[in-house]
């Protein structure tokens, strides 16, 4: 049983917004990934969103072909096509599947946002995560706020990814002194939090993001599991991380309602989010 979805939340389609996750599912080889493309800046200082003109403003000025979208389908495209050269798809083989698809989005920022300014032009990126099943044992890499998990079929939650993103460092990268008096909607704010946050190894409160450049791979994640035949596994992008480690959630897990699942999810996802859903048994 394999199924996959991306919930929006109506709000969003009806201001149109465009959607920027995306996934795939490699039936064939047991692979599948999905991806969550880095919101963009439709202006230097953003509007305030809380409030109707504000969301309508933030959409009307949102790039309409959106880049985060582009390197969201970039690595859905790249990470199933490298790692099905693998024999053994182990954890090396996920991570060069991590980088090439990284490389990808690079070439992609490198002929169409060559000199980023951090805010407009920025770099366009995705976080990601990727499985691959083979004889009861699954391998899985994932970066950022993107994961994967495997519940039993009571809807237990049996092994978990840690969510690494943003949201984790806040307390800490609020701290700094140079945001202070500051908040997100201001351009010196993001402009230094993606300058100096995103992507620096070097600052321990840093978060990957997948945008061609090398350091993004050392917030690459990679593991091994096994699974029985009962277990669900999933790999999700973070708007829908509330919703399936849920008690709304395992109970559509115990009664192996596929449907229900997706209906949940679509009802209660407050922006957007992905999900695939595999089962290696019956």
């Amino acid at each position: 049983m394999i199924k996959g979805f991306t919930a929006r939340n109506w709000k969003l389609k009806l201001l149109g917004h465009p959607q920027e996750d995306s996934y795939s599912i490699d039936k064939e080889n047991g692979i599948f990934s999905v991806a969550d493309g880095v919101t963009r800046d439709p202006l230097l200082y953003l509007p305030d969103i809380t409030t109707l003109s504000g969301k309508l403003k933030f959409i009307r000025n949102y790039p309409k072909q959106s880049p985060a979208k582009i390197a969201a389908d970039i690595f859905c495209n790249f990470f199933p096509l490298v790692l099905s050269d693998f024999l053994d798809k182990n954890e090396h083989a996920m991570r060069v599947a991590f980088e090439e698809s990284n490389k990808r989005i690079g070439e992609w920022n490198k002929e169409n946002i060559p000199n980023s300014d951090y805010l407009l032009n920025d770099f366009a990126g995705c976080v990601s995560a990727g499985m691959s099943i083979n004889d009861g044992v699954i391998s899985w890499g994932y970066l950022t706020d993107c994961g994967m998990a495997i519940l039993n079929e009571n809807g237990d939650v049996k092994f978990r990814t840690e969510n690494q993103g943003p949201d984790k460092y806040d307390k800490h990268i609020w701290k700094d002194k140079r945001l202070i008096g500051f908040d997100w909607r201001n351009p010196r704010t993001r402009k230094i939090i993606r300058k100096h946050y995103r992507n620096n190894p070097e600052e321990k409160s840093s978060f990957g993001v997948l945008t061609g450049e090398e350091t993004a791979m050392d917030y690459v994640r990679t593991g091994r599991q096994e699974i029985s035949p009962q277990d669900y596994l999933l790999v999700y992008s973070d708007g829908l991380e509330p919703i399936i480690f849920s008690g709304q959630f395992a109970d559509m897990i115990r009664k192996q309602n596929v449907g229900g699942m997706e209906k949940l999810c679509k009802k209660n996802v407050k922006t957007e989010g992905t999900l695939i859903i595999s089962r290696p048994g019956p």
